[in-house]
């Protein structure tokens, strides 16, 4: 897959191959037509175009964009799910109603849509290809090899849509507590640096030597104290942000062992652990009720529940169980276990057959994703608190420098 590029290719047809051809100036019978192409070769490039009877203008490479310049919209995985799922309720094959989607999308994210159109065409099932797009995270694919296993693809194609727009909530309320938090922390921290690079080696600088040696000692006592609490919040504020950057980047990009780690430093913050502990657990429980439900084994069910998630304390959860169930445990008391609550596991022990077994995980997964949406709401809450009481700590400071600006100042004029 490394080896395979994107081309922009422009080239004639002797017809209009769809509604963005435009006759040629130059070659009055021909049609001119541009696409993006997927190929290891501009040689690769223009042999398929000939193939297909076209004549070969212009191939150019497309540069990858980073990932992050190009990011997907979560509406637009949204409506490519709900695209998909039309075209199957029309009655074609996942794979094949992926690739109408594809072949009909004209925009920049065409680029990173080829290669899933690719694998199509080389017999790559339809997990595969929505895999080898690389923006659907691992509850939608979980969700889709659910499906695929149970013969109910298009059902879990609107499975997947509803679980987007359940989190859509959660989602907005961390975004706009993160942005707010971000904004607010930036100035305090820009407030802090301006302390420190500027206002107090300027008022050093103004201390008149004609002051008494009181008044200078005392002006000098205020700066010493400014410094140090300003350096202490600038110290406070780079810690804050490494162990944010440090989390953020074990949890998208870190080894399992790196990631196991930070998730117990995360998941001992209150307000943090209740948002990614219940809304983890919703989401593998979801899997794992439309794979019992569509007659899946409990073993392979629980498997692919596994993918859901990434928190290392639910990928236990599932592993435990399994494991248990191998060395001869019963399944009731092997999923009644840890971090389900006392409730929960209350009602796991008393199914009796996979269908009330499905409920109970399905309670299990409402009840949690209610509670995911609270904790968002109590940390929304408390961000505010502390980002207010940061604010006011670097204010202060700033008020305590200009009192000893304004101080020195008055020193300097009453000795003239």
């Amino acid at each position: 897959m490394e080896s395979l590029k994107n081309f922009s290719v422009t080239y004639l047809l002797p017809f209009a191959a769809d509604a963005d051809a435009t006759r040629d100036r130059s070659a009055r019978r021909h049609f001119r037509h541009q696409r993006t192409m997927v190929a290891t070769s501009c040689e690769q490039v223009v042999h398929d175009v000939r193939k297909n009877g076209g004549v070969p203008i212009d191939v150019r490479v497309i540069k990858p964009a980073m990932a992050w310049l190009n990011p997907v919209s979560r509406d637009y995985k949204q409506q490519l799910l709900l695209a998909i799922f039309f075209n199957t309720q029309a009655g074609l094959s996942a794979g094949r109603a992926l690739k109408l989607v594809i072949d009909a999308e004209n925009g920049p994210l065409r680029q990173r849509l080829n290669f899933a159109n690719l694998i199509l065409d080389g017999g790559g099932s339809f997990l595969e290809a929505m895999e080898a797009l690389g923006f659907f995270d691992q509850t939608t694919l979980a969700i889709l090899e659910a499906g695929e296993k149970t013969g109910t693809l298009s059902s879990a194609i609107n499975t997947a849509i509803d679980y987007y727009q359940a989190r859509a909530g959660t989602l907005k309320i961390l975004m706009g507590t993160a942005i707010f938090t971000s904004i607010e922390v930036a100035f305090s921290v820009l407030s802090l640096i301006g302390n420190r690079v500027a206002v107090l080696p300027a008022i050093e600088k103004e201390i008149s030597e004609n002051n008494t040696p009181e008044k200078i000692a005392s002006i000098k006592r205020g700066i010493a104290i400014a410094y140090f609490a300003n350096d202490l919040m600038l110290l406070v504020s780079l810690a804050l942000i490494i162990f944010a950057s440090i989390c953020t980047w074990g949890y998208f990009d870190g080894s399992r062992d790196f990631r196991k780690k930070i998730d117990d430093i995360i998941l001992r913050i209150p307000q943090v652990k209740d948002i990614i502990l219940h809304g983890a657990l919703a989401n593998s429980t979801k899997v794992a009720v439309s794979l019992i439900r569509g007659g899946v084994d409990l073993m392979a069910s629980f498997s692919i529940a596994e993918k859901a998630s990434r928190v290392p304390r639910v990928l236990g959860y599932w592993r435990d169980a399994v494991s248990r169930i191998d060395d001869g445990e019963g399944v009731a008391h092997a999923l009644a276990q840890a971090p389900l609550e006392n409730s929960e596991r209350t009602l796991i022990r008393s199914h009796t057959d996979r269908h009330q077994l499905a409920r109970a995980f399905e309670v299990i997964a409402g009840r949690r994703e209610v509670l995911a949406q609270r904790a968002a709401k109590k940390f929304q809450v408390f961000s505010f608190f502390a980002t207010l009481i940061f604010s006011l700590v670097a204010v202060l400071i700033a008020l305590f420098v200009a009192l000893i600006q304004s101080e020195g100042s008055l020193a300097s004029m009453t000795s003239l």
